[in-house]
């Protein structure tokens, strides 16, 4: 497994920050989420979501608390508007 330890997992999904472009940062969260699915029970969609775009840059994430997604990959869609 990649990583040590289940908590390794959740706090590298925890330290995930919105950096380069959003293609990237989308990603690295699918990545983290999907080790987050193998070590941890599986949270809700809304927890995902919020979790998204809680780290999203400044001016995109404004724009979808303002758009409010239902469905992590309707955030995914409009976070690369």
């Amino acid at each position: 497994m990649r990583f040590g330890s289940k908590d390794d997992a959740v706090e590298e999904f925890n330290k995930l920050v919105h950096k380069d472009s959003v293609d990237e940062y989308i990603g690295k969260f699918e990545e983290l989420k999907f080790f987050m699915h193998v070590v941890n029970s599986s949270p809700s969609e809304s927890y995902y979501i919020s979790s998204f775009v809680s780290e999203l840059k400044k001016d995109i994430k404004h724009m979808l608390k303002i758009l409010k997604p239902m469905t992590l990959i309707t955030a995914f869609e409009q976070a690369n508007w």
